[in-house]
C-alpha cells in the first residue's frame, strides 16, 4: 500500500539529484575555464618558442650562406677551381652560389643563398683585383727631381720629391704644367742632387705651386712658399709647411710578384742573347725572357699583343714603328713589360742593363677598354746610385730613353732610374726617381689611371670591395 502511494507521489517528477553530483557541474565549469585560462597563458610561451625555432631557422641559413660564399671566395682568391654556380654542402644542407663577372671593371660578385624550412638568407661579396696602383699624378718624381727643357709640357698634376726646374738654355725658358706643381721636402741651396729638394723654378703652373722655395715661376692660381723671386702668383701664401714627400706607387715587392707571374712560362727563343721579333704579330704574357728583347717593325709590320705579364732579364729595344698592344681579353686590366736584368740564369745588371729604348715612332694601344694600360717598368738603379757621385758633365745611363715619339696608352715606370723624354710625343704618365723632358715635348694624363688594375694571372691578388646581406 506504501509503495504505491509512494509511486504515485513521485510519478512525473525527476529524481533528486545526490550531494556528489551537485559538485559535478561547478567543478567541471570551473576545470574548463582553468584549461581556457592555461591555454592562454601558455600562447605566449608557444609563439616566442614558435619564434625562437624561426630565428634559429633563420640564423641557420644565414651560416649556410656565409659558408657558400665564402667557400667560393676562398677558392677565388687561391686560384682553385671553381664554376660559376657552386652547390656548397653544409651539415647535410646546400648552399648554392653564383659568379658573376663584370667585363669592364672586372669585379667580381660572389651571391649565396642558403634555404632551411622556406626561410631564405642572400649574401653578397664583391671581389676586386688587389694588384691595383693608384696614379694621381701625370709626373710622379723621386728626389733625382724634374727636369723639363722649354716649351715643354706636362698636362695634369706633377709631384716631386725633389727639384722641379726647366733647363737655362735659352733666354725665358719655360716648362708649362696645366694643372699644379708639387716640389715636396726642404730646401738647402747648393745641395747637390738629391738633397736640393722643395725648389721650383722657371715653371709656368695652370694651377698652384706648392714648394719651399718658388723661383722665377708664374702660378695662375696660389703660390704656398718659405721663399720667393721673381714670381707671379694668382694669391701668396707665405709661410707655409713644407709638402711631405710621398712613396712610388708601386713597390719593389709588387714587382717582385709580377715577375714571379711571368715565370710560369720561359722563352726558348733567345738567339746570341737576344729574342727579335720583326715583320709579324706575337702574343706574349705571361713569359719570363732570359735575354734581351728587340722588337723592330720592319717593312712588314709587326705587332706585339701582350696577354700576360712579361719579364725581360735584360734590355727592351723598340724600333722602326711596330705597335704593341693588350689583348681584347683583358679588358680594363692593364699589364707591364718588365727590364730587369736579375733572378736565375742571369747575372745582375741593374746599371748598364735593365733598360728600354724606343726609337722611332712606336704606338701603344689598349684592349679596346677605357682604363687598361701598357706599364714600360725599368728595374735600372744608376740614377738612384749615382746622382750624388756625378760631378761636372757625365752621363747617368737612362732606365728608359724615349728617342723618338711613343704615343697611345703607355706609363713609363723606373722609380730607381731615369725616364728621358727626348723627342716630341703623347705619354700618359711617367713616373721615375729623376725625369727628364726635352723641349716640346707633350705628357698627357687621363683619370683612368687615378686606380689602375693590373692583370696577373687568373688568380693573382682578390680583395673584398664590399659585403652585404641582400635577403
Amino acid at each position: 500500500m506504501y509503495n504505491s502511494d509512494m509511486r504515485k507521489y513521485n510519478s512525473g517528477r525527476a529524481r533528486p539529484l545526490q550531494s556528489g553530483q551537485a559538485v559535478i557541474v561547478p567543478v567541471t565549469l570551473l576545470i574548463l575555464i582553468a584549461l581556457s585560462l592555461v591555454a592562454r597563458g601558455t600562447q605566449p610561451v608557444k609563439t616566442e618558442s614558435q619564434l625562437a625555432r624561426g630565428l634559429t631557422t633563420s640564423k641557420q641559413a644565414s651560416a649556410l650562406a656565409d659558408a657558400g660564399s665564402e667557400d667560393v671566395s676562398y677558392r677565388i682568391k687561391r686560384v682553385k677551381e671553381y664554376s660559376t654556380t657552386e652547390y656548397v654542402p653544409l651539415d647535410g644542407l646546400i648552399s648554392t652560389t653564383t659568379v658573376v663577372t663584370d667585363p669592364l671593371s672586372n669585379v667580381k660578385q660572389v651571391l649565396s643563398q642558403g634555404i632551411i624550412d622556406g626561410r631564405l638568407r642572400q649574401k653578397k661579396i664583391n671581389l676586386t683585383k688587389g694588384d691595383n696602383a693608384e696614379f694621381n699624378y701625370a709626373a710622379q718624381i723621386g728626389e733625382g727631381g724634374l727636369k723639363m727643357h722649354n716649351n715643354s709640357t706636362v698636362e695634369g698634376r706633377v709631384f716631386s720629391n725633389g727639384p722641379i726646374t726647366t733647363a737655362n738654355e735659352v733666354p725665358g725658358a719655360m716648362g708649362y704644367v696645366t694643372g699644379t706643381a708639387i716640389a715636396a721636402g726642404p730646401y738647402s741651396p747648393g745641395s747637390p742632387g738629391s738633397l736640393a729638394q722643395g725648389k721650383v723654378e722657371r715653371i709656368n703652373a695652370t694651377g698652384d705651386i706648392y714648394a719651399y722655395s718658388i723661383l722665377s715661376s708664374v702660378a695662375s692660381g696660389g703660390c704656398y712658399f718659405q721663399i720667393i723671386m721673381g714670381t707671379l702668383c694668382g694669391t701668396l701664401h707665405p709661410n707655409s709647411p713644407e709638402i711631405a714627400t710621398t712613396a712610388m706607387p708601386i713597390s719593389d715587392e709588387l714587382i717582385a710578384q709580377w715577375e714571379a707571374i711571368a715565370s710560369t712560362a720561359v722563352s726558348d727563343q733567345c738567339v746570341g742573347g737576344k729574342y727579335t721579333i720583326t715583320g709579324t704579330t706575337v702574343t706574349l704574357g705571361p713569359i719570363r725572357i732570359p735575354c734581351d728583347l728587340e722588337i723592330k717593325g720592319g717593312g712588314g709590320g709587326t705587332m706585339v699583343i701582350l696577354s700576360g705579364m712579361v719579364w725581360v732579364q735584360g734590355k727592351v729595344s723598340i724600333s722602326q714603328s711596330p705597335v704593341i698592344r693588350l689583348h681584347e681579353d683583358l679588358g680594363s686590366n692593364s699589364i707591364a713589360i718588365i727590364a730587369d736584368k736579375t733572378g736565375v740564369g742571369v747575372i745582375t745588371d741593374r746599371h748598364t742593363s735593365s733598360t728600354f729604348e724606343v726609337a722611332n715612332s712606336t704606338t701603344f694601344t689598349n684592349s679596346g677598354t677605357p682604363g687598361s694600360f701598357i706599364f714600360l717598368i725599368s728595374g735600372n738603379t744608376a740614377a738612384e746610385d749615382d746622382w750624388l757621385t756625378c760631378s761636372g758633365p757625365c752621363s747617368i745611363i737612362a732606365g728608359i730613353n724615349i728617342a723618338n715619339s711613343a704615343n697611345g696608352e703607355v706609363v713609363l715606370y723606373a722609380n730607381h732610374g731615369l725616364i728621358k723624354i727626348t723627342s716630341s710625343g703623347t705619354l700618359r704618365s711617367v713616373t721615375g726617381w729623376a725625369v727628364d723632358i726635352a723641349a716640346n715635348a707633350d705628357l698627357v694624363y687621363t683619370d683612368g689611371l687615378a686606380n689602375t688594375i693590373f692583370n696577373t694571372g687568373p688568380g693573382g691578388s682578390w680583395d673584398v670591395q664590399s659585403w652585404r646581406e641582400t635577403q
